[in-house]
């Protein structure tokens, strides 16, 4: 992967990192905003001990209600080395965090590739977790493999008029679809041991108000392409974020109708594995990247 003529995601923006920026909006170093035990994720992923996340600043998608917009838009955090990486890393490690949890890292593969190869060598022996918005080629995602232990990637949009209307990326579903098929190829259903995972693809799903995401077909998708055993994350913890007060069907929770609907399609499509959420969130559960 040539920094020098950036094509790491679906954007293909050509650009040289080295003397501009992408439309992710990181040049050639990487960005992080913190890194820290994490407890709000899934139960398998944060255990008892907490998932050791890394927020990763910048994002090649521009979602319009995004609860991380202080990293992922406004780019907060500091310039971060490969060997600070390895640090925060083994230090997660250390402090007997399940697992490392790279959170939206696409846009920093090859410099998180490098840092994964030197932490192992350290000495780095728990799941390293790719978190990520499947926007993303497979032939980037292959480069990862053996490296990566779990992939959590959160489906976002089937149809190409939300994913351009609400994130600027219109083939996104065409891409998600074959991401998560690699990623599926390369670790398979989850495996987990006790009660936390060690290996495996675990898809997650924002429910979006009146949905306008198409969880519906998302759902089906995976089903007929991974299995019913797949892991699913129906999550409902949407609450209007960021700008998605100037869309009106954006700014409101989602309902309990409109949630159960998609319980009970798991349900009739035989789905046993996985999690659902209570309706609403704030912002209390988001680390406070401000620090």
């Amino acid at each position: 992967m040539n920094l020098t003529d950036c094509k790491i995601c679906p954007r293909n923006c050509g650009i040289n990192r080295f003397t501009a920026r992408g439309f992710c909006l990181a040049d050639s170093e990487m960005r992080v905003n913190c890194h820290q035990l994490h407890y709000w994720e899934e139960p398998v992923i944060s255990g008892s001990k907490g998932s050791g996340t890394i927020f990763f600043s910048g994002c090649n998608m521009k979602c319009v209600y995004c609860q991380n917009y202080e990293i992922s838009q406004e780019f907060k955090g500091k310039n971060c080395s490969s060997d600070e990486l390895v640090s925060m890393m083994l230090e997660l490690q250390q402090k007997e965090a399940h697992n490392v949890n790279l959170v939206t890292p696409t846009h920093f593969t090859p410099q998180i590739r490098e840092a994964l190869v030197k932490a192992r060598n350290e000495g780095l022996n728990i799941p390293v977790v790719w978190n990520s918005n499947a926007y993303e080629k497979v032939e980037t995602l292959r480069t990862l493999e053996g490296l990566v232990d779990i992939y959590m990637p959160d489906f976002r949009y089937w149809s190409p008029e939300s994913s351009t209307t609400y994130s600027d990326a219109p083939d996104y579903a065409e891409f998600a679809k074959s991401a998560i098929l690699e990623m599926f190829r390369q670790v398979g259903h989850l495996n987990v041991i006790g009660s936390v995972v060690a290996s495996g693809l675990l898809i997650r799903i924002l429910v979006l108000p009146g949905n306008l995401n198409g969880a519906d077909k998302i759902i089906r998708w995976i089903c007929e392409n991974t299995g019913a055993e797949t892991y699913v994350s129906l999550m409902g913890q949407y609450y209007p974020t960021y700008r998605a007060g100037e869309f009106p069907e954006l700014n409101r929770s989602v309902t309990r109708k409109e949630y159960s609907k998609l319980e009970d399609l798991l349900d009739e499509l035989g789905f046993s594995n996985g999690f659902v959420q209570k309706i609403g969130s704030d912002s209390k559960y988001t680390p406070d990247f401000q620090k």
